[in-house]
């Protein structure tokens, strides 16, 4: 299967008008990558509360985001995320994640996200590098 970088991605891409335009900067030499986002309500569960798959969603980005580059091709083999905190609407947020570990073709990353400095989600995931 050929993967290629889209810009109509639901969570990144700047051509998707449904999306969440997330602008992610990427610490290449950390392996890291981080974000701030205020979710819209049209993504809530719950009145006020982002659903959890829109959160899970950021999660998984933004570890992908710590995992690859745009040279770099890889999916999400496995993903484990821990809510902690409900997520409000209309609220900025930080989304962070980082490779932990590499073995091979698979990465493990860590993610979070928080409210000022409240832990509202955390994710462990194993990204794999398409050869």
């Amino acid at each position: 299967m050929e993967v290629n970088f889209s810009d109509k991605c639901f969570v990144c891409g700047k051509n998707n008008v449904d999306g969440l335009h997330l602008d992610i900067h990427r610490d290449n030499e950390k392996l890291c990558a981080e974000a701030e986002i205020a979710v819209p309500d049209k993504f809530c569960g719950w009145e006020g509360i982002i659903h959890g798959g829109i959160i899970s969603t950021l999660l998984d980005e933004i570890m992908a985001y710590a995992a690859f580059t745009h040279d770099q091709k890889g999916v999400t083999g496995e993903i484990s995320v821990r809510f902690r905190k409900p997520m409000p609407s209309n609220k900025k947020v930080k989304v962070e994640g980082c490779v932990e570990s590499q073995k091979g073709r698979v990465l493990c990353t860590v993610g979070k996200i928080t409210l000022d400095g409240v832990l509202i989600a955390e994710a462990t995931a194993k990204m794999v590098r398409l050869d």
